[in-house]
């Protein structure tokens, strides 16, 4: 889930991208814009990183860290921390915004991803290997879509981006309500 981070943050930049005319005339907290970003994190953000913490943690921690030495209760700071980091990305867009830097939040989108697609190739053996930490430690692999992973994955992935859709393109309905005005 390490790559989770640069998702999460370029996803509540975006969402301040598309809510932008929302949050010039009332402020980033202003309903439907804020709420639709928290559901989001309750509904999506929050329960897909709580799945894979649980389920497959060798693999969320991409065999760096050992789970088994992970307390079982710092998944919840973990949870809670990557839905502050769609929040928070939403909050950093909307100051941006506020502050007339549209151009920076677009350059900060497009860098947060670009660290995304870095990371992405960079990790990608770790990426399809479905295995133990201490498989992956031995080279004993096996492949992403023979287990539950690879589905869960698929399916996680499908619903987080369906649900971003959802969200982004209620936020610039929203703005161009705000803009009609």
């Amino acid at each position: 889930m390490l790559l989770a981070i640069f998702l999460q943050l370029a996803t509540g930049l975006g969402f301040a991208f598309a809510g932008r005319d929302r949050i010039r005339t009332d402020g980033p907290f202003a309903p439907p814009a804020f709420l639709l970003v928290l559901i989001n994190v309750g509904l999506v953000t929050a329960p897909v990183t709580l799945y894979f913490y649980v389920a497959h943690a060798d693999w969320s921690w991409l065999y760096l860290v050992d789970p088994d030495r992970v307390p079982g209760l710092a998944i919840v700071p973990l949870v809670v921390g990557h839905a502050l980091l769609v929040v928070g990305g939403w909050y950093l867009g909307a100051y941006l915004v506020r502050k007339d830097k549209a151009r920076v939040l677009l350059y900060g989108i497009l860098g947060v991803v670009v660290a995304f697609l870095v990371g992405f190739f960079l990790w990608l053996p770790r990426l399809t290997t479905a295995t133990s930490y201490a498989g992956y430690l031995a080279g004993a692999s096996g492949g992403l879509m023979g287990v539950e992973l690879g589905w869960a994955l698929l399916v996680s992935f499908a619903a987080s981006a369906a649900a971003a859709t959802y969200v982004f393109i209620e936020l610039l309905r929203d703005s161009r309500r705000v803009r009609a005005r």
